[in-house]
């Protein structure tokens, strides 16, 4: 590819990066699949806050990473200012090898700058998904006021809740029940719901097999009746 051409994709391409494209998480993605897959309230907030802490770790990694990036620009400049306090003292060959270096300085802190831009996009990105779990765990508190994360009442309404969504997207799917998702839920306690609905539908099940078995055996006995009788009379 020709100069010319390159640059005249550079230039394309640089006008249609005009038109930013968040690099995070939309809200859609944030309300709907990260907190309102959460079958509760609780767990919603508890989700919440571990989003929160997340993003909280990474927003203070990219703040150190911020404070070394100017700190590099700044020691390459200080290294271009050594480089031109001692051209008067040097030759010619001593001024050419200057005049690289320089240009490499100037290229390292070209490198350094776009750093600092990427870095100060990512902090932005992060504190508007910060934000918007600010906002949802505040909205969600004035609905009920959050409690521990061991509260029992807490977690028998998750585990029944989230249990009864696999169970019945199980059933509505008419997909095989997994021994997995029927072991956790006969391990809950007898007076969740989600355990009396599961027991009554494998009790449900078991009748349908055993009048399965009852039809299929008379049906067997009626076959092998005929066949004794047809025996007899040749």
């Amino acid at each position: 590819m020709s100069i010319e051409n390159n640059n005249k994709l550079i230039s394309e391409i640089d006008e249609a990066l005009k038109y930013e494209v968040a690099q995070r998480h939309s809200y859609f993605q944030l309300k709907y699949f990260v907190i309102g897959k959460e079958p509760t309230v609780q767990s919603k907030m508890w989700q919440c806050l571990r989003e929160l802490k997340s993003r909280r770790e990474s927003l203070e990694a990219i703040e150190l990473e911020l404070e070394d990036s100017k700190d590099k620009l700044e020691l390459l400049d200080i290294s271009i200012e050594k480089i031109d306090a001692a051209r008067p003292q040097a030759d010619n060959l001593t001024q050419r090898e200057s005049d690289i270096r320089v240009r490499q300085i100037e290229r390292q802190k070209k490198a350094a700058q776009a750093n600092l831009l990427q870095l100060a996009d990512r902090k932005k990105w992060l504190e508007e998904e910060s934000r918007f779990f600010l906002e949802t765990f505040k909205s969600l508190l004035r609905i009920e006021p959050l409690k521990h994360f061991d509260d029992v009442d807490s977690q028998k309404q998750y585990w029944g809740e989230r249990l009864a969504q696999k169970l019945n997207l199980k059933m509505l799917t008419q997909n095989q029940l997994d021994t997995e998702l029927v072991e956790t839920i006969v391990a809950l306690p007898d007076d969740m719901p989600i355990k009396k609905q599961a027991l009554g539908t494998l009790e449900l099940r078991h009748a349908n097999m055993v009048h399965q078995l009852k039809s299929t055996m008379q049906h067997i006995e009626a076959i092998e009746s005929k066949q004794e009788e047809k025996n007899k009379e040749s």
